[in-house]
């Protein structure tokens, strides 16, 4: 989540008031997309329990029916005016509606079955940077530095959570304590009986020497 805020600031010019009431439906938007993802791996476990394409045709015939009244709510309030798009706009709306919703959500809603709807969250947040990457490769764009701070742990945090997910049953951290606990342990008992073999007769000591050897093996 901080990578993430990071990134975001680092592609905002200078924020009005507009900006931070867009930021502000934006983070509304991000709840209930959270509850919307939630809800359908709860309500269906598995990809075939669902008709995937049936599915995404009637979010787009609820969308036709029942959210057209917002236009014309935006534009009497004044918040936005509506205005047919040109033809130009059209066929932009077109290959967006097709690739950029239609493919994106398929492959994403099918990723989610496959995995978790913690790993298909993530992997969404990765548009972020790797469209901030695009508009510098191909658009020539600079942004600051905390572009680059932000784009890092954003992600390895959907690597690692790639990882863990995959071991379930792998906890690296405790994993870790485990290891430093160990060895702090053997380098304890080697130092005690170091100290116990110079204190007996050479044939004890070799005898010593060959139990720790064991004891170390074991």
């Amino acid at each position: 989540m901080g990578g993430v805020t990071l990134v975001s600031f680092s592609s905002m010019d200078n924020p009005d008031d507009k900006g931070v009431i867009g930021s502000l439906w934006s983070l509304a938007g991000a709840a209930l997309y959270a509850v919307y993802i939630v809800m359908i791996k709860r309500r269906v476990d598995r990809e075939d329990k669902l008709d995937i394409p049936m599915f995404f045709g009637f979010v787009g015939l609820f969308n036709l029916l029942l959210l057209w009244p917002g236009f014309l709510l935006l534009h009497y309030t004044g918040f936005e005016a509506f205005e047919l798009p040109s033809q130009l706009v059209w066929t932009y709306i077109l290959i967006n509606g097709l690739i950029g919703t239609v493919l994106s959500e398929f492959l994403w809603l099918w990723g989610c079955f496959l995995t978790s709807s913690l790993i298909g969250t993530l992997a969404l947040s990765l548009t972020i940077p790797l469209s901030i990457m695009a508009d510098i490769c191909m658009q020539k764009v600079r942004f600051s530095w905390l572009f680059f701070v932000g784009a890092v742990p954003v992600f390895l945090s959907f690597f690692i959570a790639t990882l863990l997910c995959h071991y379930n049953n792998w906890d690296p951290v405790l994993v870790g304590l485990r290891r430093v606990y160990v060895f702090i342990c053997r380098k304890h008992r080697i130092q005690r009986y170091r100290v116990t073999v110079g204190d007996t007769t050479p044939c004890d000591s070799h005898i010593s020497a060959r139990q720790l050897r064991n004891w170390l093996s074991s």
